[in-house]
């Protein structure tokens, strides 16, 4: 996988021999954030400052900028969900710097994501709830640089935790945990009428408990994740936009000297929308479908492996917005998803049971949210839908009126 990795770099880095000097095309919106999408039925079909996250090199496009978010449902007066604070700062015309620090409870799908898999957990189900402490504040850098029509994008990601003791007398033991990530991305005009951007990521979290004595206990997993998305613009309003994800993910566990393989799985998504664009009004939306394969490996003389896949479609994502006034923009969304399970259970080392189910989504239904402009700062966040309900009640009465918090700052 690093060898795929460092290939896509190289593959990149030639298609840039080709292209001819054009200046920028596309002009963003400076502004937006995990709140944005989210109130536009969770949108995989618009560009967002929540792409460099995945994507650096989207960090040409959002040079000079503060962003993060405030998060939401505090668990103090202070401290929300998914509160994270990135930047990207322009060095030359060519190169755009950026970071990122983020914490356990990170709501993105990037290298910024702390244990995925929940390695930590997994040494810790053997070795006790503190053996190995738990990944949080991972610090993120990232950058950009310009090559007439492409961008390239790199970013690095670390944490870790230690929790070591050391008696006076004897052996003491150490538990640990790091996680390092790695990401490239592209942004490339292929002519007039589309871009294509494209990303790839690398996340490698492992823990492992050293005892005093005896053997010690680890497990590790390595993610791939690949997305690609085109824009096609059919009419000066009218942009077709197609995309893929594939991801995989496998691992290992050494225990009581011997080793085994973690629950590995392969996910692969495709979808396209359709972004309509008038004025400062703004519909994006479309079908995708996501299938996902997860084995749960064998265990000697005790169950046999078992094999689990997820079937999602239809799965809608739509989305709207458009300004009220010069410093309020309205969003509506939409999400709706219809997925069908097959899963296994060992009944013994040889034979299974399979089992298959019809769900929908948990989350799924109606989106609303807010933007605000003041000068160069932006606040955008979910609404919750049920203050249209109370009316005049809002009044002093005890409903939030915004869910999730995001907050920008273009200079």
């Amino acid at each position: 996988m690093v060898k795929f990795f460092f290939s896509f770099l190289l593959f990149v880095s030639f298609l840039s021999l080709a292209q001819e000097n054009d200046p920028d095309r596309q002009s963003f919106d400076r502004s937006g954030g995990y709140a944005r999408i989210q109130s536009l039925g969770n949108n995989p079909f618009v560009v967002d400052p929540e792409d460099m996250k995945t994507n650096p090199a989207y960090a040409a496009y959002y040079q000079n900028f503060l962003w993060g978010d405030l998060g939401s449902s505090a668990l103090s007066d202070n401290n929300g969900v998914g509160q994270f604070a990135g930047f990207s700062l322009k060095i030359t015309p060519v190169i755009t710097i950026g970071g990122l620090l983020t914490r356990k409870d990170f709501q993105s799908q990037s290298i910024g994501l702390l244990d995925p898999t929940n390695v930590v957990s997994a040494v810790n189900r053997f070795e006790g709830p503190n053996a190995v402490v738990p990944l949080d504040n991972n610090l993120g850098l990232f950058g950009s640089y310009q090559l007439n029509k492409m961008v390239l994008g790199l970013g690095v990601a670390y944490a870790s935790t230690i929790n070591r003791s050391t008696p006076a007398s004897g052996i003491g033991d150490e538990g640990s945990a790091s996680q390092f990530g790695l990401n490239a991305g592209l942004i490339l005009e292929v002519n007039k009428d589309l871009d294509v951007d494209v990303d790839a990521s690398l996340i490698f979290p492992s823990a492992t408990y050293a005892p005093g004595a005896g053997s010690k206990t680890s497990a590790s997993n390595t993610l791939l994740m690949v997305d690609a998305r085109a824009f096609y613009k059919i009419t000066p309003k009218i942009t077709l936009v197609p995309l893929v994800n594939f991801g995989t993910v496998s691992g290992t566990l050494d225990f009581n000297g011997r080793n085994s393989d973690l629950p590995s799985s392969t996910m692969l998504g495709v979808g396209v929308g359709v972004n309509y664009r008038q004025g400062d009004f703004l519909l994006a939306g479309g079908p995708s479908f996501t299938y996902t394969s997860t084995t749960n490996p064998s265990i000697p003389n005790v169950s046999a492996e078992e094999s689990n896949s997820t079937f999602t479609f239809p799965a809608w994502n739509l989305g709207a917005e458009w300004n009220l006034t010069d410093w309020l923009i309205a969003r509506f969304g939409y999400v709706a998803s219809t997925t069908n399970d097959t899963w296994q259970n060992a009944v013994s080392d040889t034979q299974t049971e399979e089992y298959k189910r019809t769900s929908f989504g948990v989350n799924d239904g109606a989106t609303l949210g807010i933007g605000l402009r003041f000068g160069q700062f932006g606040l955008d966040a979910t609404v919750n839908e049920e203050i249209l309900r109370q009316g005049l009640n809002n009044i002093g009465g005890g409903k939030a009126t915004l869910a999730y918090i995001s907050a920008s700052y273009a200079f």
